[in-house]
């Protein structure tokens, strides 16, 4: 069943129907909520939201789009607005590790600081090149779907991960 067949029997009063595109995004809504909040028991909070909140605005769901990528908007919105309730920095995943557990204390303590730079960096990061780099390697989404979720052409997608990768690169070297 696909996915707009389902909003649409949930809209018809069949709500026992959400639960399939529970299931079905589950994994998607926890791992991006788990890659801007980096605590377990936020991401599960916040995934929990998104999906109550995705309920309660079932009737805005366009099925011209993908529903993983509403869900992902609605997903990061609910993240972005913890984080500021929170007043967190979003932390950076591990696929900006710069140590290797086989390095000695000082290249970890060396990788550490590194890491902890670059996080800083990544967070200083306008919004407009922060979220579509955090989007792409932190979260896994490819370019396309990135440009239907911020609603840009890809070709702007590609040009602000180009330039917040070179602008971390440059703010590194110094």
């Amino acid at each position: 069943m696909q996915d707009y067949e389902i909003v649409r029997l949930c809209l018809q009063g069949r709500t026992e129907y959400f639960e399939k595109l529970v299931d079905r995004y589950q994994k998607l809504v926890y791992s991006l909520a788990w890659t801007y909040l980096k605590d377990p028991q936020l991401a599960e909070d916040a995934s929990q939201e998104a999906f109550v909140k995705a309920y309660k605005h079932l009737a805005s769901y366009n099925p011209e789009y993908k529903f993983s990528t509403w869900i992902a908007r609605i997903t990061t919105n609910t993240c972005t607005e913890l984080l500021r309730k929170r007043k967190d920095l979003c932390p950076i995943d591990d696929a900006f590790e710069v140590t290797d557990p086989e390095d000695t204390p000082e290249q970890q303590v060396i990788g550490r600081e590194t890491k902890n730079r670059l996080e800083t960096l990544i967070n200083g990061l306008d919004p407009k090149y922060k979220q579509p780099l955090m989007l792409y390697h932190l979260s896994g989404m490819k370019y396309d779907e990135i440009a239907e979720y911020l609603d840009v052409p890809m070709s702007i997608v590609k040009n602000r991960i180009y330039r917040a990768r070179k602008m971390l690169r440059q703010a590194m070297e110094d």
